[in-house]
């Protein structure tokens, strides 16, 4: 199953719906925010970033990650109507970011802009979802699931409970 199909099943949500508003609000040109579509686009961007730094993790985005990615982004995005926002622009600055502060320094810069409890929910259930698409969570990937719930402040049940979740969202109960 590609993995912007996958995703798409974890990406459901009045939450995530009005983030993903607000980032595209945020888009247009002139446009002003309130505090918290502020607040929210940040969670949006953040979390969009969280799913890079997951295919990123191993140190090296392959063209087929980042076509996967790329497809699960705009799925995303066209779940939500989110308009105005370039893919490709969007990963070459996520990977610009990567090469200057390093994975450890970008998950520190996500975990900041994701403020709120359910935003945090979301972002790591997305993370985990690209982690868990081919199926198997290598040690790499393991460690980063690990590091970004410590990061976002979620306890040990928290996040195995999101954990659990998602492998059960995405490839049934075990």
């Amino acid at each position: 199953m590609v993995l912007d199909n996958r995703l798409r099943k974890l990406a459901a949500g009045v939450s995530a719906e009005q983030a993903a508003r607000a980032h595209a609000k945020s888009l247009v040109p002139g446009e002003v925010l309130t505090g918290d579509e502020q607040a929210q686009a940040a969670e949006f961007e953040a979390t969009i970033e969280a799913m890079f730094l997951m295919a990123a993790v191993d140190g090296e985005v392959s063209g087929e990650e980042i076509d996967q990615l790329s497809a699960s982004i705009q799925a995303i995005s066209d779940m939500h109507a989110v308009d105005g926002m370039s893919l490709e622009q969007t990963l070459a600055s996520l990977g610009e970011k990567l090469a200057r502060d390093g994975w450890g320094g970008r998950l520190d810069a996500v975990a900041t802009r994701i403020r709120t409890q359910e935003g945090k929910a979301f972002a790591f259930r997305l993370a985990a979802g690209v982690a868990f698409v081919d199926d198997l969570v290598a040690h790499a990937e393991a460690a980063a699931i690990d590091a970004f719930a410590s990061r976002l402040g979620l306890s040990d049940e928290e996040s195995q409970g999101i954990l659990k979740e998602v492998q059960e969202e995405l490839f049934g109960a075990a």
